[in-house]
């Protein structure tokens, strides 16, 4: 399993084009300026990211392409916040495509989770819950428009249901809950792949799909995708370590609901997660349904049980 890598850039044009944007970031750059692109092959696959590794005036940093969600979110909520995240040294602009460069975060990422990874992580996790932590007076005090999006595709994503009644019917009750579930800063992508372990810390990378929603959506999808066979995702993750997170996630949060009502938006998030990797299979009946989509499908219906039988019912 090699997972992330980086690979030399070596065509001059691109090299160029590349440095002509970190220059437009910050122009007291030298030329002497090393890049090298990211890779990622731990599914087998071999995916390219618009994503780079420059390393200028003996100092490193990340490049990637992004776009005025992602900068305004670093503005506003992140930047100069002593929040676990890497710190933003600058954005441009250049034919109409935004770039934004950032502080490089030496580490491992959470690929194989271990006990104190589930610990580090409530840490940080919480540290940019409690700073965002917002349930009251929503639509009045509205911090972004995240939600907005969210909610459009939630809503859109229930439609591949329609011949899941039993799906369909928890699912609801996850759809009713995004309405008043308190909403905190959210990463919005926090996979094992998205954060990183520096000196016994978590920093959370990839920002790109963070905003304000409903504080279990980040719970719930560090702890769905991953077992102890690193299957269907390249993850590792046991019962015991998401044991320790929620509980030592819930410990920390400065404001919160009672124990029972967080399990139980964890569990509708985590509903949430598992019909996301199904959902083009359920609308399209021409796709082969393979082991992942068994993998999701039976933990769907798993949760789904759970859900139609009540909170009341939920054992913790």
């Amino acid at each position: 399993m090699r997972g992330v890598y980086t690979e030399i850039i070596k065509d001059a044009n691109y090299i160029d084009a590349l440095k002509r944007v970190l220059k437009s970031i910050n122009p007291t750059f030298s030329e002497q300026i090393h890049i090298e692109r990211f890779h990622d092959n731990g599914e087998g696959v071999d995916r390219i990211y618009n994503v780079y590794k420059i390393t200028a005036d003996n100092k490193v940093y990340i490049l990637k392409k992004s776009d005025d969600n992602e900068i305004g979110l670093y503005e506003k909520f992140l930047a100069n916040k002593n929040l676990p995240v890497p710190e933003l040294e600058g954005w441009c602009c250049i034919n109409k495509t935004k770039w934004i460069l950032m502080e490089y975060i030496a580490g491992s990422d959470l690929r194989v989770f271990n006990k104190n990874m589930a610990y580090e992580c409530a840490d940080s996790l919480s540290s940019i819950f409690n700073m965002y932590w917002h349930e009251k007076d929503l639509e009045e005090h509205k911090l972004d428009n995240r939600f907005e999006r969210y909610w459009a595709r939630i809503n859109k994503r229930s439609e591949c249901l329609i011949n899941e009644p039993k799906l369909s019917a928890a699912y609801k009750i996850f759809l009713d809950r995004q309405l008043v579930c308190p909403r905190t800063l959210c990463n919005g992508d926090f996979l094992q792949c998205n954060a990183i372990e520096r000196d016994n810390n978590i920093i959370l990378i990839d920002w790109a799909f963070g905003g304000v929603m409903p504080y279990s959506l980040d719970v719930a999808r560090l702890i769905c995708h991953g077992s102890e066979k690193f299957f269907p995702f390249p993850f590792y993750m046991t019962d015991e370590y998401r044991k320790i997170f929620l509980k030592a996630v819930y410990d920390k949060l400065l404001r919160k609901p009672d124990f029972k009502q967080f399990i139980w938006d964890v569990v509708l998030s985590s509903l949430n997660e598992c019909i996301e990797f199904i959902e083009r299979e359920l609308k399209d009946e021409s796709i082969e349904r393979d082991n992942g989509f068994t993998y999701y499908y039976k933990n769907a219906e798993a949760l789904a049980d759970i859900i139609l039988s009540g909170k009341e019912q939920l054992k913790i």
